[in-house]
């Protein structure tokens, strides 16, 4: 069976007992708190069984469940059965059948569907379960002395997320390296030997938060089966990264990192594998690589298969092409991994370019500290603090020194940090502190100027100042929209803010400095003035209205599948990321321009109104990739052009945008185009800079602009007219000299010799010419040519015919000769160059004669 197969088979199996096939939940719980990703299949059922929906949509569920786990990830790529993402294969029931249904279906579909031998086969049950293990054995014939009875660690399933269902269970343990004894069992080999590939929960109670255990209203089943495994099993093979899920992956990463699947390799390949698997489908899902939650999670296991690609020489990011490899394999089970192809390689490659940055430096600091035979505690926080190395990265590359990471000394430092932040936060020179959880009240949509009191502030330890205010017309940048700057005038002080930005607490907050008054008077409850720039502001906008324009003119000029994947608004100028599968045309930018210019002379009004977001996707808005909304949107339309959900601020019609002009279209990812455009006085400032250039340009030539072009094509017409004429003459004269040069040359055996210093209108470009022309007269050559060049150095030129490089290398050769004059070059064995200081011929000659003889003595 291939993955797909066996995948089809369990749900066609369950689907034949009259269970009603489920699709996957999100990987990413909508609805649980509790949990960061979905870690079992029965997540999305935790409801029913606890009576939460009734009447029950069904009392049987089949399905199969993406799911994440880190608790195990120093194991990855170490050992045969351990990874993060994976799919369970479930079977539920919710007040419907029991234990023996439950242990018959397992049976019949592992030895009469997967046809595994029984004698590789064992069981556990929990040690008062005497139900289930009598059903073992007497309704399907186990044997009893493979049924291994075991404690409330290994056989009393929890709950997941700590709430919730719960429940004794039976699982299904293989045997990897079966030989044909009994082995110890799963009890004294679990994980080495014997891995679990089928868990059958009983779920009885419901576990509350604190800690009672009520019984479940639907007491029933669930089953845990892990495909990777099933799959391992199946296929007969020593571990899962040797089936179809993996293995096509192993050997992608191989092939971009340049090496082969070895003992050596393996480990580092199983790891980036698996770590890229995880993360395509998290990013997938709408999560973008952060510092927080799911968003982290991404970036740790991005960072952790860098850190183990390390030692093969990685310079530039490469994970983002193997999620193409991630798409190709489960879009057919998965299909919003093709939706999402080209977002999912965008994002990793921008998160690789961020730790590659300082990758080099972190593990400078690693390989210093590692001398040591441990890794201190404050140096594993310095890695994690200043270079991004999360704990388990150093961790792992310390296991592949043989070291230890002092992780009681990490964890005090990071304690340490933790209260110092927390400090200076809340207890600052001023005594004032930031009420985190007040985020004031955002104006800045009508207000750019305003009455309002300062409700708390922080003194940093430099000269900033952040400050929050009761109503603030500020806004915080957000979806690609710089924050706002302006100033802050209260009785006898002026702040000039310099940010707006969101603190971790979600609240806007303004960062400034003082520059009137004392900075450390009582702030807190004061009245003031706040005042936006509101021409900053205006261009900002300018650029924002500006960029929902470009995307709906893209969008009609390159077809409805442009989706924006990226933006950046900053006064004047804006960038924008869009999904397209090609290059556009200077045709194609010219008329976007066109059209987006149309648009702004049209002078086409902003409607912007709050609605429900499914009224709003109802009408057609366009919602981004990433993008976090609530219930509650605002949505900013320009009737007849563009619909967007957008908290961002905007101009009130288009004609205030001014100019409009793209100065850039590159590509930036797989399938992704950036734009870049200035607009208004921005714009205008560059064609104003363009036409400066045009008419020196213009004065240059000797022709008026209108001209320009067709005297410029004449001109490039006569130089490469002249330059063939040069070369023509270059060639002749080289001919010549070539004879002259010949007729003084020497030999040794066989080959010659020669040197000559000429004069420095021949040029570099001429000595090669000269180089040339000499090997075609002789077949054993080797010489040193010079020019004078214009530092008031010389040009070095060395060359050797093939037949003689391996003995005389022009490239070795050379460094010898300019070590002894102050200078240096390099090439290769049959042509090299350089400078030197010396400019006497007599005195290379005598050098290059006794680095000859030295040579000739060694062949």
């Amino acid at each position: 069976m291939k993955s797909s197969e066996l995948r089809e088979a369990f749900l066609h199996f369950f689907t034949q007992q009259e269970h009603t096939l489920v699709p996957s939940a999100p990987l990413v719980p909508k609805n649980d708190p509790t949990l960061l990703f979905n870690v079992a299949g029965m997540v999305q059922f935790k409801p029913l069984w606890a009576g939460l929906r009734e009447p029950l949509p069904y009392t049987r569920a089949t399905s199969v469940q993406k799911c994440l786990r880190l608790n195990d990830i120093d194991l990855v790529g170490t050992d045969a059965t351990h990874d993060t993402f994976f799919e369970m294969l479930g079977n539920f029931s919710f007040g419907d059948y029991q234990k023996r249904e439950a242990i018959r279906y397992a049976w019949d579909f592992i030895t009469t569907v997967m046809h595994l031998p029984v004698e590789r086969l064992w069981v556990t049950v929990h040690e008062t379960d005497d139900e289930a293990a009598l059903l073992w054995e007497k309704e399907v014939g186990f044997p009893a002395k493979r049924i291994v009875r075991m404690g409330d660690e290994d056989n009393f399933w929890g709950p997941a997320g700590g709430k919730g269902p719960c429940g004794t269970s039976s699982e299904i343990f293989w045997d990897i390296k079966h030989d044909g004894s009994a082995g110890p069992g799963p009890a004294e080999d679990k994980n080495e030997r014997y891995t679990e590939i089928w868990n059958l929960v009983f779920p009885q109670f419901d576990h509350q938060e604190n800690g009672s255990r009520p019984l479940l209203k639907y007491r029933g089943i669930d089953t845990g089966a892990g495909l990777e495994r099933m799959l391992m099993a199946v296929r007969n093979v020593s571990s899962i990264f040797h089936t179809d899920l993996f293995k096509p992956l192993m050997e992608v990463a191989a092939d971009t990192v340049g090496v082969k699947i070895s003992t050596d390799t393996w480990e580092a390949l199983a790891i980036t594998a698996d770590h890229v698997r995880a993360v395509t489908f998290v990013i997938a899902e709408g999560v973008r690589p952060s510092n927080t939650k799911q968003g982290y999670v991404v970036r740790r296991l991005l960072r952790r298969a860098l850190g183990a690609l390390y030692p093969f020489g990685i310079e530039k990011p490469l994970l983002y092409r193997m999620s193409g490899q991630v798409v190709e394999q489960m879009r057919h089970v998965y299909p919003e991994l093709e939706e999402r192809r080209e977002q999912v390689a965008l994002m990793i490659k921008g998160e690789e370019e961020r730790f590659l940055k300082t990758l080099e430096q972190g593990m400078r600091l690693f390989e210093d500290t590692a001398h040591s035979g441990v890794i201190a505690g404050v140096d594993a926080f310095k890695l994690y603090d200043t270079f991004g190395f999360p704990i388990d990265l150093t961790k792992m590359l310390a296991k592949h020194r043989d070291i230890k990471v002092d992780i009681t000394g990490f964890d005090k430092a990071m304690q340490e940090q933790r209260e110092k932040s927390r400090a200076s936060s809340f207890a600052t020179e001023t005594k004032t502190t930031l009420d985190t959880s007040s985020a004031g009240k955002f104006v800045g949509y009508t207000s750019t100027e305003l009455e309002t009191t300062i409700l708390s502030t922080i003194k940093t330890d430099g000269a900033e100042i952040i400050i929050s205010l009761e109503e603030n017309p500020f806004y915080a940048e957000s979806g690609g929209q710089l924050g706002d700057t302006g100033k802050i005038v209260g009785k006898d002080f002026e702040i000039q803010i310099t940010d707006t930005t969101y603190n971790q607490a979600g609240a806007r907050t303004l960062h400034g400095e003082f520059i009137k008054g004392k900075p450390l008077q009582e702030l807190a409850g004061m009245k003031v003035r706040a005042i936006v720039n509101i021409a900053r502001r205006r261009e900002i906008e300018r650029a924002h209205t500006a960029t929902h324009l470009l995307h709906s003119a893209l969008r009609k000029v390159l077809g409805e599948h442009v989706k924006q994947e990226g933006s950046l608004v900053e006064p004047g100028r804006l960038r924008f990321d869009f999904y397209h599968p090609s290059p556009m045309t200077p045709e194609e930018l010219t008329e976007v321009e066109r059209i987006v210019y149309n648009w702004i002379i049209g002078n086409h009004a902003l409607v912007v109104r709050e609605m429900d977001k499914k009224d709003a996707e109802a009408k057609g808005a366009l919602a981004f990739f990433g993008e976090k909304y609530g219930d509650r949107v605002r949505v900013v339309s320009i009737p007849g052009i563009s619909t967007e959900l957008c908290g961002g601020t905007h101009l009130r019609a288009t004609g205030e945008t001014g100019m409009f002009l793209i100065i850039a279209e590159t590509g930036v990812a797989a399938g992704i185009r950036r734009i870049e455009a200035l607009v208004g006085l921005r714009a205008w400032k560059q064609m104003r800079h363009l036409r400066s250039i045009l008419a020196e340009t213009s004065l240059l030539a000797g022709t008026d602009s209108s001209k320009l072009p067709k005297k410029l094509a004449e001109l490039k017409q006569k130089i490469s007219e002249d330059s063939k004429m040069r070369e023509r003459i270059t060639r002749h004269l080289v001919q010549i000299l070539s004879e002259r040069i010949l007729s003084e040359s020497y030999t040794v055996k066989d080959t010659y010799f020669v040197s000559a210093k000429l004069d420095e209108a021949l040029g570099r470009e001429g000595l090669r010419f000269l180089a040339d022309a000499l090997k075609t007269h002789r077949e054993r050559i080797v010489g040193l040519l010079t020019i004078p060049d214009k530092k008031g150095r010389m040009a070095v030129l060395c060359f050797a015919s093939k037949s003689v490089a391996k003995n005389y290398s022009a490239g070795d050769m050379l460094k010898k000769v300019a070590a002894k004059f102050k200078g240096g070059g390099g090439g290769s064995a049959t042509l090299a160059e350089g400078s030197i200081t010396e400019t006497s011929l007599d005195n290379l000659k005598t050098v290059f004669l006794a680095e000859i003889q030295r040579r000739s003595k060694e062949k």
